[in-house]
């Protein structure tokens, strides 16, 4: 349980920073919002909060898949873990640009941000396993 709180606050913690001070203003220019009149704090509380859990249940999948999987190594597990992200998450943020619209640069993005918290996850299931 702890391995699964540690790496859901590290992803949680690397989201946020990604998604403010890194590339805060690009990803709210790509999706359109207005960076004026940002969200009040009372507003973003729930999806804080919601967001945390997901990361929690991300956490949770990939420490169950660490011990189904049988890895002798971090490389092997990285992998298995990269390919497991890319067959799903990958797609899905893919058809975003598809299919609601959302443009190419959002989905990578998007998309570098999921493969190194899946990373940094994955580090911290192997490490403290």
């Amino acid at each position: 349980m702890l391995t699964i709180l540690v790496g859901a606050v590290l992803a949680y913690i690397f989201g946020a920073v990604w998604y403010t001070f890194l590339f805060g203003k690009v990803w709210a220019k790509l999706n359109g919002f207005s960076t004026e009149g940002s969200m009040s704090m009372e507003s973003m509380v729930k999806p804080m909060i919601l967001n945390f859990l997901l990361q929690a249940i991300m956490a949770g999948v990939v420490y169950y898949l660490f011990h189904q999987l049988l890895v002798l190594s971090f490389a092997d597990f990285l992998k298995a873990m990269i390919t497991v992200w890319f067959g799903f998450s990958f797609t899905i943020y893919a058809n975003a640009a598809l299919w609601e619209r959302k443009s190419w640069s959002l989905v990578l993005l998007n998309t570098a941000y999921g493969i190194l918290t899946t990373s940094l996850i994955s580090y911290v299931v192997y490490l403290m396993n």
